[in-house]
């Protein structure tokens, strides 16, 4: 009989910036199975984005809290291990081996034990980026059952993660015991498959876009301004400052644009006195985080979307996808990016945008004036925008992935 329970696993929710995280949870519950969403940190419901979502499909009563009750007082932390081994005794030589696959001796593994094994009964854990996957890769060492799903989406899987994890056979056991490995991009999985992956347990699969949600409509406008528009976080990867260069320039050869910049983040200060210090206060305009329906209403009163995210760090900290470049395009925009880590697989490069060097803000700037100076060229880039967003990156189609994916392995059969 078919087992319809999956566990997902994250670090932190609801997290603002981890959309996609909240519809593969989705995606999971409207395939029918019973879900559960253990998380390390309860983050503020209130300042969440996506607050529909989140209440329509009911999340807050799947989470559970990944707390292992370990009191605080040694003396006392002492005596309740006593008694959880003496209660699982009949799980003594399970709980044996998962003290021996680790490199030293914690009173904390038997209270990691004892909380997960709670859920032995589960058909799949599927675990939001790798670095949440240690104490499950272990458990699936000595016997734990459910079938064990990592999907990587991008800092995870570049050393040293966080700036400070080495890869000393970090990711040697998930390799090794794990059941499936999901990369968002072909070029994730080859870093992964770099890392030690095998190719045999790894799978493609894209982060989707709504694109019932994300569709093509144009908002008429009296003025004849050209219109940019980015989406992202507000940080040094995102690659801010190279766009407001762009516009710097574009300016300055006579062009009426205008950039809206979506998002927060540590670069505020430092991209506010660059616009104030080059005189750009009409052309770029900051206007903060926004929920998925202001920004799909921006989206729509813009004309072009630029993505000038950036590889750091000798290409350890770079893009793997762009999601926002595909909501974009969704949208009917015409995308100019730069080709950092896995963003050229959003776009057909003079098809539905284009695609410039990293850092090559003469190409960007040119680009843009190409589709400033011949609307025809515009218009028609926009239609194959939508067209290769719904095609590739639709939330639907995506989702067919998943339920063949969580039905095999729920069958066990994968």
């Amino acid at each position: 009989m078919e087992n319809k329970k999956i566990i997902f696993k994250l670090g932190q929710f609801p997290h603002l910036s981890e959309t996609f995280i909240l519809a593969q949870i989705i995606t999971a519950i409207k395939s029918g199975f019973d879900v559960k969403v253990i998380i390390g940190k309860l983050l503020d419901f209130e300042s969440s984005k996506q607050q529909d979502l989140i209440s329509k499909y009911e999340i807050k009563d799947k989470i559970i809290l990944e707390d292992f009750k370990i009191p605080k007082n040694r003396i006392i932390r002492i005596l309740k291990w006593a008694g959880l081994l003496l209660i699982n005794f009949q799980n003594a030589n399970q709980i044996f081996k998962y003290y021996k696959a680790h490199s030293k001796f914690s009173l904390t593994w038997l209270y990691q034990w004892v909380f997960y094994n709670q859920f032995n009964d589960a058909a799949i854990f599927h675990v939001q980026y790798g670095t949440n996957s240690g104490g499950l890769s272990l458990l699936k060492k000595v016997g734990f059952k459910p079938s064990l799903i990592v999907s990587f989406h991008g800092h995870d899987a570049f050393f040293p993660i966080n700036g400070f994890i080495p890869n000393n056979g970090y990711y040697d056991n998930l390799f090794k015991y794990g059941d499936l490995i999901v990369a968002n991009t072909p070029y994730l999985a080859e870093i992964l498959i770099e890392l030690g992956c095998p190719e045999k347990m790894l799978k493609i699969v894209p982060v989707g876009v709504d694109t019932d949600f994300f569709y093509q409509k144009k908002i008429q406008r009296n003025d004849q301004i050209s219109r940019l528009i980015t989406v992202g976080r507000l940080n040094i990867v995102k690659g801010h400052i190279y766009a407001f260069q762009v516009i710097k320039k574009l300016k300055h050869e006579g062009l009426d644009v205008k950039l809206t910049v979506v998002g927060e983040g540590p670069e505020r200060e430092k991209l506010e006195n660059y616009i104030r210090d080059n005189n750009l206060t009409d052309s770029i305009v900051l206007v903060g985080s926004k929920s998925r329906d202001e920004i799909r209403e921006l989206l729509w009163k813009n004309d072009i979307f630029v993505f000038s995210s950036v590889s750091l760090h000798n290409g350890k900290s770079t893009e793997t996808q762009g999601l926002v470049t595909i909501e974009a395009m969704a949208c009917g925009l015409p995308a100019i990016v730069f080709d950092s880590g896995g963003v050229k697989y959003t776009l057909e490069n003079g098809i539905s945008g284009f695609l410039c060097d990293e850092y090559d803000i003469d190409c960007m700037s040119a680009k843009i004036k190409t589709l400033v100076d011949d609307k025809s060229i515009l218009i028609e880039m926009g239609k194959q925008a939508n067209h290769f967003a719904n095609k590739n990156y639709s939330q639907k189609m995506i989702d067919s992935k998943w339920q063949i994916i969580y039905n095999k392995l729920s069958n066990g059969k994968y």
